[in-house]
């Protein structure tokens, strides 16, 4: 996959988390889990334009309009249907998480341009975080993972 096709396809990704999380937020009846899905739903949000800025820049120095893997397009975008529980929907985002920073990292080691690689490499890390974020709600809910309030994991990006 060239780099104009990988950051077609972060966009459309970075689209199905938005709609993923915004869903999520509307099924939940949980205060805390709503407020953490909306403040996720926003990140993918702020995602999607720094892949659009990247996206149009290379669209104009190559003039070609990518097609977008559908089949990627499938494996990357989450997976849901039905009634979803807190925890259920909290696993599912963990999955959908480590599936977009893993695909980041493989992109941003094809990338062309310093720039775009960059890009992926700062937006995997920020994955990853939210991954951290969901586990914490994850442990919180099963009771497992912190202790005695000490957070094993931070929320900034390098």
């Amino acid at each position: 996959m060239n780099e104009l096709e990988a950051l077609a396809l972060a966009l459309e990704v970075e689209k199905a988390e938005l709609k993923f999380y915004l869903e999520l937020a509307r099924r939940t009846g949980d205060e805390r889990a709503k407020k953490m899905f909306l403040f996720l739903a926003g990140e993918e949000a702020g995602h999607w334009s720094v892949f659009e800025e990247k996206f149009v820049e290379a669209l104009i120095e190559r003039c070609e309009l990518p097609a977008v893997n559908t089949e990627m397009l499938e494996e990357l975008s989450p997976k849901y249907e039905g009634e979803l529980s807190e925890v259920d929907a909290v696993r599912i985002g963990m999955e959908q998480e480590k599936r977009t920073w893993e695909f980041y990292e493989r992109a941003a080691k094809e990338a062309e341009h310093e720039g775009v690689r960059r890009t992926f490499e700062e937006l995997a890390k920020v994955e990853k975080s939210h991954y951290e974020l969901l586990k914490a709600q994850y442990d919180s809910v099963m009771k497992t993972g912190i202790w005695m309030d000490y957070q094993d994991f931070s929320l900034e990006v390098d």
